[in-house]
């Protein structure tokens, strides 16, 4: 007997799907049986297409989550070089260097005009006699007002 008992461990069980449909030992009719194995592959392709439909939506929701950082990390990155290019500014305008597009533009014509002038052999420049030729400040020697000249001295007292 326990040799007949090992044997029934031995055999694999029905599947549940199989034993579910035949009940009480029954047997199902052909176009019935045919009909339950299309309604369970039509279950299981649902279930398949419902997993990629979930699998595809994750992997979308990864996309948009690793394009929003990607957007997130190029807006610090901006944010930062707009940050040093203003403090550069800033030192630039502490120290007095600081000119704008127009001032440098106004600064790069006016040397290519002085290299223009030195090429063709102008002197550019204060000339050597020009200190000499400087003349001081005329001073006017007439007095505004004679009030200034006329100052009152108090008469010395002798005693």
């Amino acid at each position: 007997m326990k040799a007949a008992t090992e044997e029934k461990k031995d055999v694999p069980a029905p599947a549940p799907a199989a034993e579910a449909p035949a009940k009480k030992g029954k047997k199902l009719p052909t176009h019935l049986a045919a009909i339950q194995k299309q309604q369970e592959e039509l279950r299981r392709q649902r279930e398949e297409a419902e997993q990629a439909a979930a699998a595809e939506k994750a992997r979308l929701e990864e996309l948009e989550r690793l394009d929003a950082e990607e957007q997130k990390r190029k807006e610090e990155e901006k944010a930062r070089k707009k940050q040093k290019e203003k403090e550069r500014i800033e030192q630039l305008k502490k120290e007095g260097k600081y000119l704008t597009k127009a001032q440098r533009e106004e600064k790069a014509r006016n040397e290519r005009k002085l290299q223009q002038m030195i090429a063709a052999g102008l002197q550019v420049g204060p000339s050597e006699g020009a200190e000499e030729k400087k003349e001081k400040k005329k001073v006017d020697t007439k007095k505004r007002g004679k009030k200034n000249d006329q100052k009152v001295v108090a008469p010395s007292v002798v005693n």
